[in-house]
């Protein structure tokens, strides 16, 4: 498919089919969303860039309401066919810019590698404040980039959230070899109590 995509296939969204890949990202996110079925169980749950569905399957696995969305409709297609094996899920083709959920729908929110270009910063920002339920978390992993370093930095904290890197692995699949993978948890920053004056 790489191969034979032309320039002029990609459009003004560059869209690039980085779903043929199932990344390293999400073999890690897959893991740990297993690690958390006691807290994501019945709970809904929202997969970012689903790709071929590995972490919507695992979130479903763990008894999860997960929805599974992805700006690709061949990527859902992919996804249905892989997870027709297991369980009828839920899937959505649907572009962050615009959301078609509920405001405060998921105490849950997830996405493997989707901040590999700065453009998605704001978009997903806004997203995650209008969908994300009072108290819910969000989690993503990605590698170490150059490119989404002042999301972790500057975006977030800016914009009213604190991002905690709460796992780290060295993952080998296919052509990557120990390909470090950090899972960042994110939530609304707290607000401290003032001080009597």
């Amino acid at each position: 498919m790489w191969d034979n995509m032309a320039e002029e296939e990609l459009g003004c969204d560059e869209r690039i089919p980085y779903w043929v890949e199932l990344w390293p990202a999400a073999i890690v996110l897959a893991r740990w969303l297993l690690d958390q079925e006691g807290e994501i169980s019945t709970a809904k749950c929202l997969d970012l860039g689903c790709g071929l569905g590995l972490c919507t399957q695992a979130a479903a696995a763990c008894r999860a309401k997960v929805v599974g969305v992805d700006y690709e409709p061949q990527a859902l297609v992919w996804a249905q066919k892989s997870a027709a094996h297991n369980r009828p899920l839920a899937w959505l083709v649907m572009d962050w810019r615009k959301p078609c959920f509920a405001p405060q729908s998921f105490p849950f929110i997830f996405g493997a590698d989707i901040l590999y270009e700065s453009r998605f910063f704001t978009p997903l920002l806004k997203l995650r404040a209008q969908i994300l339920a009072p108290g819910g978390r969000i989690w993503i992993t990605a590698p170490d980039r150059q490119v989404s370093r002042p999301f972790w930095d500057h975006h977030l904290p800016g914009n009213g959230w604190q991002a905690e890197c709460v796992r780290q692995e060295k993952v080998s699949f296919q052509s990557y070899n120990n390909m470090h993978i950090c899972l960042w948890e994110i939530r609304a920053q707290s607000r401290s109590r003032s001080q009597p004056g």
